[in-house]
């Protein structure tokens, strides 16, 4: 098997082998990500031999790519004095991430063999939550003081530069480090060598507070294309820096998450490890809010027993109406979840973006009770079954439009996460409306 240019089963054999040469040989000049994803077909032994063969520099990019467990099992199985020059080369940010998805005694193990500047910088950034900007940022930033000169800055930037998760800003600080200004490294570059960087930086700082929500953050980066936001407590005391790179993961994260609810499920993917028992667990409310729905749903035909008694043929077009209402419902849910998610969709504008899909949900349901009425009445033969089945497929769909965009924004304002509604309830919701505007319906028309 082939990771990337990379042969798999070759490098097994060379494991087998200790061919230590040919390792080196066919690793070399390959990226880390390639080199991170071949551990997950090796077997314990064998990364750990396969680990020690990576230069350094490759080695500690390879160990920010490795799933939590298998990064563990790596640093405590090479040498303790290694595993403290790659520990204490991670940023901190990395560092912070790795150690708050690891249990108590297994962190204690790996602060163990973490310098003591680095676990005070580390700890103080596991005391914010995971998913606030707190939690997201990273503490090696540059920052000066107002009063220092542009050359001395400079200066002083080329021996902080490697340290450093990005040089292309550089914050501007009082002496109770609070975050008064920026620049950028081209107008530092080009102003007077003398002139102190409080005189040429920009004030209109945008920052985020430490208890920011992650996705916020994300959002902020995107609307103003920042490279990094600075991060500040209360008193605009500069505590750290959120870089794109970061937000990356955490759209990705958010994206994968309200995908997994859309669709009734809260796992996330790291379950793929775990037990079926605990994915079933997961899934299982939303699948019985589905069953006690369809039961309703039951209920709802049976209540119009007579009706169907009277025309059969309606119960041919229960399925059709019932899966496109679903359909439609779930469209409509979906952009307004994405639209939510990403600062497109204002929550302000509730009644507007309601009325907008109503009108989308009139067209389809137009179009395809028309298409829907004379396919019922060719095939049966019926005029009374293919005016029921037209309106009741108008009506389904345009409900289906405004349902599945109310329900998400008000489970917003409730301060709920509108996936989690969107799916299965919305669905489900559907199901047992549409049946019943379906045989109200006919049941209307029968009598008249």
């Amino acid at each position: 098997m082939r990771q990337g240019t990379l042969d798999v089963k070759k490098i097994k054999e060379f494991i087998s082998k200790k061919a230590i040469k040919s390792l080196r040989t066919i690793i070399q000049e390959q990226h880390p990500v390639d080199l991170a994803e071949v551990f997950e077909e090796l077997t314990d032994r064998e990364s750990i031999i396969f680990f020690k063969v990576i230069d350094f520099d490759a080695a500690l990019e390879v160990l920010t790519e490795l799933d939590v467990e298998k990064k563990f099992f790596i640093l405590t199985n090479i040498s303790p004095r290694y595993a403290f020059q790659l520990l204490n080369e991670m940023s901190s940010d990395d560092l912070a991430d790795f150690l708050g998805e690891l249990s108590e005694e297994k962190k204690n193990i790996i602060l163990s063999l973490i310098e003591t500047r680095q676990q005070s910088d580390v700890k103080g950034l596991l005391s914010y939550d995971k998913n606030t900007a707190g939690g997201l940022m990273t503490t090696e930033y540059i920052a000066f003081s107002v009063d220092m000169q542009s050359q001395q800055a400079l200066n002083r930037l080329s021996e902080l530069a490697p340290d450093a998760e990005t040089i292309y800003y550089v914050y501007a600080v009082d002496s109770m480090n609070r975050l008064v200004g920026v620049v950028s490294l081209r107008d530092l570059i080009l102003a007077p060598a003398q002139k102190p960087i409080g005189e040429f930086m920009s004030t209109e700082v945008k920052k985020v507070q430490a208890s920011m929500d992650q996705e916020d953050v994300a959002k902020l980066i995107k609307k103003y294309g920042f490279l990094a936001l600075p991060v500040v407590d209360d008193n605009d005391v500069l505590l750290g820096i959120v870089t794109v790179d970061d937000v990356m993961d955490v759209v990705e994260e958010e994206a994968t998450e309200d995908m997994l609810k859309l669709a009734g499920s809260d796992e996330k993917l790291d379950t793929w490890k775990s037990s079926p028992w605990m994915r079933a667990k997961r899934r299982l409310p939303w699948i019985l809010v589905a069953v006690a729905g369809e039961i309703i749903s039951g209920g709802v035909i049976n209540s119009f027993s007579y009706t169907i008694k009277a025309l059969v043929a309606l119960s041919f077009f229960i399925p059709v109406l019932m899966d496109m209402g679903g359909n439609v419902g779930t469209q409509s849910a979906a952009i307004v979840v994405r639209g939510l998610a990403t600062g497109e969709i204002n929550p302000a504008s509730l009644w507007k973006n309601v009325l907008r899909e109503a009108m989308v949900g009139i067209i389809l349901g137009a179009i395809n009770g028309a298409i829907i009425a004379l396919i019922a009445y060719i095939w049966q033969g019926e005029v009374v079954l293919g005016f029921v089945v037209g309106i009741a497929m108008a009506f389904n769909l345009t409900l289906a439009t405004i349902l599945g965009t109310l329900v998400p924004f008000l489970w917003h304002r409730l301060g709920r996460d509108p996936a989690v509604a969107a799916g299965p309830f919305v669905t489900t919701a559907l199901d047992i409306m549409g049946l019943f505007i379906y045989f109200s319906t006919a049941t209307w028309i029968l009598k008249a």
